[in-house]
């Protein structure tokens, strides 16, 4: 099984950035649907496994892959990103069109 920590890394390291790819050819209801459940119940999980990872001793109590605001703040960054992408690719469309 692998570790709580390394799957918190994973999702930092694989699963956030892979949300950019293609993101100028994804749709609306793409962009609905990972902003409002798949990036919460994501942040969820990483907040969960972040705390397991603190618990079973895998994170120290200071370490910042564990740290729950530092998480918190990921996901808001992630988030705006996306928005931003968002806003650029329908204003791309319109100007096209």
């Amino acid at each position: 099984m692998v570790s709580a920590k390394k799957r918190l890394e994973s999702i930092e390291r694989d699963v956030l950035p892979s949300m950019f790819v293609g993101v100028i050819n994804k749709d609306d209801a793409w962009f609905e649907h990972t902003l409002n459940e798949s990036l919460p119940a994501l942040e969820t999980r990483a907040l969960r496994l972040a705390e397991e990872a603190r618990k079973s001793g895998e994170c120290g109590e200071k370490e910042a892959l564990c740290d729950e605001e530092r998480i918190r703040s990921l996901f808001r960054e992630t988030r705006s990103k996306l928005e931003n992408e968002h806003l650029i690719r329908e204003a791309r469309t319109r100007f096209h069109h």
